[in-house]
């Protein structure tokens, strides 16, 4: 009987490390996941986040250069964390983004602060996060964002510029944007201060009181809850803010 086919011992310990690699990142790809299809499930932390207990940044995070949504006097900001190939971040920008807007930040009660997290194991993630941030130079951070989750299965096909670029940004400008330094250092400065503050997953939303234009700090929140769970923060928060002013 012939012998079963084995992968070579070199090409199953790379095979190893890698598959590590995406556990130990602590990013959503692949692991996190809802319990169900439907919009009212919970999600579920990755692994090794199972046993962690909801925290509050200890210090600031810095905000100053980082796109922003709403009124700088909302009572509340939120600063989302997050990579563009990531799934769950996506599915957070199409089913969850659109009520927050319409609900919290059209009505001057949340201020949104975006900033990157892009996995090393997501090709394109760092791209499209320089490619956004040009965009915000041309006064289209908001579209193109949303424009890179809405396709985020060709970011690999097409690329972001070409997405950014069919979304309404001028091609020769960006290509002379993302020929700056400063624009990968803005993306790359985002994680830096994410593993400063031990933030991993994708996303991860720090909520709480505005406290200044260019800092905050809040509640850490990982994962794409569910709008109703999202929601309920927001209002906890927002009771907070509302008896911390009456004193």
């Amino acid at each position: 009987m012939p012998r079963a086919w084995r992968l070579p011992t070199w090409m199953r310990s790379a095979a190893y490390l890698v598959f590590g690699a995406c556990l130990g990142v602590g990013g959503t790809f692949g692991l996190q996941q809802w319990q169900n299809a439907g919009e009212e499930s919970p999600v579920v932390q990755t692994p090794n986040k199972q046993n962690r207990q909801p925290r509050t940044l200890v210090m600031d995070l810095l905000l100053q250069g980082d796109p922003v949504l709403g009124k700088p006097s909302a009572p509340i900001t939120i600063v989302e964390f997050s990579d563009y190939q990531c799934p769950y971040c996506r599915r957070f920008q199409q089913q969850v983004f659109p009520k927050l807007k319409r609900e919290f930040i059209d009505e001057g009660l949340v201020r949104l602060i975006h900033k990157d997290l892009p996995l090393p194991f997501h090709q394109q993630a760092e791209t499209s996060a320089a490619v956004a941030r040009c965009a915000e130079q041309q006064d289209a951070f908001w579209p193109v964002h949303q424009a890179l989750y809405d396709q985020q299965s060709c970011l690999e096909c097409r690329g972001p510029i070409a997405i950014a670029v069919a979304a309404g940004l001028n091609g020769d400008e960006l290509d002379r944007c993302l020929r700056q330094p400063a624009i990968l250092e803005a993306v790359r400065s985002n994680r830096s201060e994410s593993t400063l503050h031990d933030i991993s997953a994708t996303p991860t939303f720090v909520i709480g009181p505005t406290i200044g234009r260019d800092r905050h700090r809040g509640q850490i929140v990982e994962g794409a809850l569910p709008w109703p769970q999202f929601k309920s923060l927001i209002e906890q928060q927002l009771k907070k803010a509302s008896l911390d002013a009456k004193r």
